[in-house]
């Protein structure tokens, strides 16, 4: 899941750092924001009672973010408070849980499990990998205004074996989890993901290059969210609220697409995150303002992939602190610290722990057929 955002099916295969200027960009006073302000896309501010007014009667309402950006998550908490101090009827859709989680979900929104034992019963880690600490004010607003909470997504294993081998590489068990209709992108979009993936084809495996495989999974996430978002609204008559990357959500490029084609007479509204109030522009309706993440697993610059339990080097961010401490594409990394390495958010838990600590990373890494270390410093 660019620029902060993280593009969700390349996850699994590079960590990277782009951006997107706006097409219509457009005059905004000479403020400084405040993390957590609203504008509206012609770049007037709003006030959170504004905001609220103008978003609540919609069917549907996607809230962007970058997934390891804490002011993201907060303003998200915020949204779901002031919908819920407007009387709004909302269900709460989430990019970060899978459709198996859907029994663990209702336990919680039944008051089965409390707060502090949803992360361990949903797998977290190992099914998002981002800290559960960042969605934690989400999942308070939404337990402290009854807001029921439902699963979006295709398992992410299954995404990431479509990247790689197609939706022919599924069994019959795993086809189960497609959605019930697969909603390629639009054509502005799909220039995009041409773009990126062209950009970024030195590090995917040769056996894995295929740009139709590529845009498959981003449509069967995307497709599958949507389905799920109208199943709920159907099922609920509730206002949804949605909450994902913001690669799925802005420009109404992702999960709005695919919604219209779903429900073509559904009212749709979208929010998503600004990091500069020059970058505001009409190809949204409504921003806030959070400053970028300084996050270890950005800063770290790794371009890796996970298989099988083993997670391996394609590349690094040139002038990133890994590149700066010798690490290179090829690498099997098997320690990051004191942990062994065996998924992607082992990486992301090591640069965390650092971070906290403020002391380096050391890493073990199998080069070659040679065990070899390398210190990486992410306090600079």
């Amino acid at each position: 899941m660019l620029n902060g955002y993280n593009f969700f099916f390349l996850a699994s295969i590079f960590i990277i750092l782009a951006g997107c200027a706006p097409k219509h960009p457009v005059w905004v006073e000479d403020i400084e924001p405040r993390p957590g302000d609203f504008f509206s896309g012609d770049g007037r501010q709003l006030s959170p009672h504004e905001l609220a007014q103008q978003i609540k009667d919609h069917d549907y309402i996607l809230v962007g973010e970058s997934h390891d950006n804490l002011c993201d998550h907060e303003v998200q908490a915020s949204i779901i408070d002031l919908l819920g101090r407007e009387d709004v009827d909302l269900v709460l859709g989430l990019e970060m849980v899978n459709v198996r989680k859907h029994k663990v979900l209702e336990e919680f929104n039944q008051g089965g499990m409390t707060l502090e034992e949803l992360p361990e019963r949903l797998h977290w880690d190992q099914n998002w990998g981002y800290d559960f600490d960042l969605y934690r004010p989400v999942f308070a607003r939404a337990l402290e205004h009854s807001v029921p909470v439902k699963a979006l997504n295709v398992p992410s294993e299954i995404v990431r074996k479509i990247s790689h081998y197609g939706l022919e590489g599924l069994d019959q068990e795993e086809m189960l989890y497609l959605p019930r209709e697969i909603i390629p992108p639009p054509r502005d979009q799909l220039d995009h993901l041409e773009r990126q993936y062209e950009i970024h084809l030195e590090f995917i495996p040769e056996d894995r290059a295929e740009l139709e495989h590529f845009i498959q999974a981003q449509s069967v996430w995307d497709s599958q969210m949507a389905g799920m978002a109208s199943y709920w609204r159907q099922r609920t008559s509730r206002t949804v609220l949605i909450l994902a990357g913001n690669e799925h959500v802005r420009r109404g490029w992702g999960i709005e697409h695919r919604l219209l084609e779903i429900d073509p007479d559904a009212s749709i509204t979208r929010v998503v995150p600004v990091r500069d109030p020059e970058d505001i522009s009409r190809e949204n309706p409504f921003y806030f303002f959070c400053p970028p993440a300084h996050q270890g697993r950005m800063r770290l610059g790794l371009v890796a992939s996970e298989e099988n339990g083993r997670v391996f080097l394609r590349g690094v961010v040139p002038g990133s602190a890994a590149d700066e401490a010798g690490l290179k594409g090829g690498d099997e990394i098997l320690r990051a610290g004191a942990a062994k390495v065996s998924a992607m958010s082992d990486l992301h838990r090591a640069a965390k722990e650092a971070l906290e600590s403020e002391v380096p990373i050391l890493f073990e890494v199998l080069r070659h057929g040679e065990v070899k270390t390398f210190e990486v410093d992410l306090v600079r």
